[in-house]
C-alpha cells in the first residue's frame, strides 16, 4: 500500500513541475460512488489511472501525435482526478472510526493538490491529517505538500514560508529538502526580501551535498547572480519595433514593464510564449510590455508572426543576436527564453523570471 502511496505523491510532483500548472477538475461533479473500505476504493481509480496513463504513454511512443489527442487523455486524469478526490471525501466522512483513515486522508491530501481550484481545501486536508495522524511515517510527506500547496496560493506566501520553514527544520536530510529551500527562496522574493532570498542562498551553498554536486553548485550560483540585478537601472535603448515606432528606454519609465527575449525557432520559447501573452491580455493597461526577438534574421521573425497573427499582442523589436553592444548584450542574456521585470522606478525588479513566477510578479507589480 505504501508503495500505491508513494506513486501517487510522485504522480503529483510531475503534475506540479510540468509547464502549464493542471487545472481545475470539472465543473458538473459526478455522483459519488460508495466503497466499504479505502483498499477497495484505491484500487478501483488506480486501474481506471493506470488505462488512462497507459494511453498517454502509447501516444507519446507514436512518432506523431496530435496535440488534441494527448490532451484529452490529460483532461480525462484531471477529471479522475476531481472524481477521486470526492469519493476520499465522501469515504472519510462517512467511516468517520474506520481503521485506514490514515491512507485515505493521505491520498486525500495528494489528490487535491493536483487540482487548482482545490488548493484551499487541499491545505484543510493537510492540517486534518497533522492533527490525527502526526508522527505516521507520511507526516513529512503532508508537511511538504502543504508547503508546496501555500507556495501556489497567491496571497499566503507568509504562510507558506512558516511551512517550508517548518518542513526544512523537521526533516533536514528528506530528500525533498532542498525543493522546500528553492520554493523558500522563491517565496521570500515574492515577498520582497531579497536579502533573505540572498542569505538562503549562500546557506545551501555551504551544505555538503552542494559541494559534492557540481551542477547544483553552478546553478545556486546563477541564482546569487541573478538578484545581483535586482535594483539595477535597466541599460538604454533606443530601436525600431517592427511597425517603425521608435522604442526607448526613457519611454518606459513611470510604469513596470516586462521584457521578453525569444526567437520563434526555438520550442521552449514558443512553450514561454502563451505565458507572457496571457499576462499581456491581463495586465496591459498597467505593465508595458516588449518582445526582443533574436530570430537569425528580421524577415524570418516577420514571416512567422505573418503565419501565427495572434500568437503575439505586445510590440516586438528584433535584434542581431551577433551585435555588440546591442541591448541582449547589455542584460547579459546567454540562454532563451528569457524573462525580465523592470519597476516603475526604470530598475530590474527580477531577472531571469520563470513563467509561472512571472505572472504572479505581474499580478502584483499591476496593483
Amino acid at each position: 500500500m505504501l508503495r500505491h502511496l508513494l506513486l501517487s505523491s510522485l504522480l503529483l510532483l510531475v503534475c506540479f513541475t510540468a509547464r502549464g500548472v493542471c487545472q481545475q477538475a470539472p465543473a458538473e461533479p459526478e455522483p459519488v460512488k460508495g466503497y466499504a473500505t479505502y483498499a477497495e476504493l484505491f484500487d478501483d481509480f488506480e486501474k481506471q489511472r493506470e488505462t488512462l496513463l497507459t494511453r498517454m504513454d502509447r501516444l507519446r511512443e507514436q512518432e506523431t501525435v496530435k496535440p488534441e489527442e494527448m490532451k484529452v487523455v490529460e483532461d480525462d486524469l484531471r477529471k479522475l482526478d476531481g472524481r477521486y478526490a470526492d469519493a476520499l471525501d465522501t469515504y472519510i466522512q462517512g467511516h468517520p472510526k474506520a481503521e485506514d483513515l490514515m491512507p485515505a486522508r493521505f491520498e486525500l491530501t495528494v489528490a487535491l493538490s493536483r487540482i487548482d481550484d482545490r488548493l484551499e481545501r487541499a491545505v484543510t486536508a493537510a492540517d486534518e491529517f497533522l492533527a490525527n495522524h502526526a508522527d505516521a511515517e507520511l507526516a513529512p510527506d503532508v508537511r511538504f505538500l502543504k508547503g508546496q500547496t501555500l507556495f501556489r496560493i497567491s496571497g499566503r506566501e507568509k504562510e507558506a514560508l512558516a511551512a517550508l520553514e517548518e518542513f526544512i527544520e523537521k526533516h533536514p536530510d528528506r530528500q525533498e529538502a532542498d525543493a522546500a529551500r528553492m520554493m523558500r527562496v522563491r517565496t521570500l522574493l515574492f515577498l520582497d526580501k531579497a536579502a533573505d532570498a540572498r542569505r538562503s542562498l549562500e546557506t545551501l551553498l555551504k551544505s555538503d551535498r552542494v559541494k559534492q554536486d557540481k551542477e547544483a553548485e553552478e546553478f545556486l550560483r546563477g541564482q546569487l547572480e541573478n538578484l545581483d540585478w535586482i535594483g539595477r537601472k535597466l541599460p538604454d535603448f533606443k530601436l525600431a519595433d517592427l511597425t517603425g515606432q521608435v522604442r526607448s528606454s526613457a519611454d518606459y519609465e513611470g510604469k513596470p514593464t516586462l521584457l521578453f527575449v525569444w526567437d520563434s525557432n526555438s520550442t521552449a520559447c514558443l512553450g514561454e510564449l502563451p505565458f507572457v501573452q496571457e499576462a499581456f491580455k491581463r495586465h496591459r493597461d498597467k505593465l508595458n510590455f516588449l518582445g526582443i526577438s533574436v530570430n537569425e534574421s528580421k524577415p524570418a521573425l516577420e514571416q512567422w508572426l505573418a503565419r501565427n497573427p495572434d500568437a503575439v499582442g505586445f510590440p516586438t523589436i528584433w535584434i542581431d543576436r551577433d551585435e555588440e553592444n546591442s541591448l541582449v548584450k547589455k542584460l547579459s542574456v546567454s540562454l532563451i527564453p528569457f524573462l525580465v521585470l523592470v519597476g516603475s522606478d526604470g530598475k530590474v525588479f527580477r531577472y531571469d523570471v520563470r513563467s509561472d513566477d512571472m505572472l504572479r510578479y505581474a499580478a502584483m507589480l499591476a496593483k
